[in-house]
């Protein structure tokens, strides 16, 4: 028995208390609205009191687990299954006009029907072929239930915005992304926000930064700095705080190159140039392995005849 918590909520070492699933079942009928509203409530409170400055502010993640189970998933279904039933449908009706093909681009497609590309599945098919293998090697790999789970093609019927997530040393289960920021005066929480935990922290972070500037700003602060780690680091996060006047704490990636040898980086011009003085230029932008945008840049092929590099950096 908690007596700290009867004391703060002013109730007798012998009073009887409410029962938990009347709290909860209350709990998800009051609206967000609510739930703002007491937060900012009790952060101008800190403020006031002098715990919260918001010039440096700390971000992290966390998952929260969700309320659904791993064995009540079940597959997505491809979108030409609900194209077609539409078509057989139209088909019936003789006074109904056939789908064109504008509106066939924008039939819905909800966490029940897979919205991955083919590149997308061809990759998850060689990471569950490569995860079987492994397992065969594990115990309890015989398990009906021992299974590759992908976002991309299962989802949670009781739960649909859970998402499958795994860290290191511990096992998959379905969860949601909680993401905190904490002003380092005296530690408090400034911001919170809940995601779903397919989302790497890097993309996370344009709406972390939104939330939190906006929450700060109600309370008459500016940040100055955000400190965090190296999941919420991209280039794309590194420019977005610098038009905000935000000096960032964030160590840069493990695969990051600030150099390439033999070439010579123009800001301005925003060009590679190679020790031959041939520049390559800005073409495209690429979706790399981990979901980030990366650049692309190209020479001129009459530039690089005979070198050994090639055209493209």
């Amino acid at each position: 028995m908690r007596l700290d918590i009867l004391y703060f909520l002013h109730y007798d070492i012998d009073e009887e208390l409410p029962w938990h699933s009347t709290i909860s079942r209350t709990r998800q009928h009051l609206p967000k609205v609510l739930f703002e509203e007491v937060f900012d409530h009790i952060l101008s409170l800190c403020v006031k009191a002098g715990m919260v400055a918001g010039k440096i502010q700390a971000v992290d993640s966390a998952y929260i687990k969700a309320n659904a189970s791993l064995d009540r998933l079940e597959q997505k279904k491809p979108t030409n299954e609900l194209k077609s039933h539409l078509q057989k449908v139209l088909a019936q009706d003789e006074s109904a006009q056939p789908l064109e093909p504008s509106v066939e681009d924008e039939l819905p497609n909800n966490h029940t029907y897979i919205t991955a590309s083919q590149r997308q599945l061809k990759g998850i098919a060689a990471r569950e072929k490569n995860w079987k293998m492994r397992q065969k090697r594990r115990p309890g790999s015989s398990n009906v239930h021992s299974r590759y789970l992908s976002n991309k093609l299962y989802y949670s019927p009781t739960d649909p915005d859970a998402r499958v997530a795994v860290k290191t040393g511990k096992r998959r289960q379905l969860c949601y992304a909680a993401q905190l920021a904490v002003d380092i005066q005296a530690l408090v929480i400034s911001h919170i926000q809940a995601d779903f935990a397919d989302l790497k922290d890097s993309q996370i972070l344009p709406t972390l930064l939104q939330g939190l500037e906006h929450r700060l700003k109600s309370q008459d602060l500016k940040m100055k700095y955000l400190l965090a780690d190296t999941g919420y680091s991209s280039g794309e996060n590194y420019h977005l705080l610098e038009m905000h006047n935000i000096e960032a704490y964030i160590p840069v990636h493990g695969t990051y190159k600030q150099e390439r040898e033999g070439f010579v980086y123009n800001q301005q011009e925003d060009v590679w140039i190679c020790s031959q003085g041939k520049k390559a230029t800005f073409r495209s932008y690429y979706m790399g392995e981990t979901g980030g945008l990366k650049k692309k840049y190209y020479t001129r092929r009459s530039d690089c005849k005979g070198c050994h590099r090639g055209p493209v950096l």
